[in-house]
């Protein structure tokens, strides 16, 4: 394959979104998971299981 035809293969596969059309290492890393964010989650799960049931119970 022409190097100019790679190169047009490349970008149109990035542009694409392809990420295994071509070879670049994933340099992105995961961010940990924090106890902070599952307390956050926790508690808005809390409330609306107790706003569900004042609403059920009050019918």
């Amino acid at each position: 394959m022409a190097p100019a035809q790679k190169l047009h293969l490349d970008r149109a596969a990035r542009n694409a979104g392809e990420a295994f059309a071509f070879d670049e290492p994933d340099t992105a890393t995961s961010a940990p998971r924090s106890y902070g964010t599952s307390l956050i989650w926790l508690g808005m799960a809390a409330v609306a299981v107790m706003g569900l049931s004042l609403v059920v119970y009050s019918v």
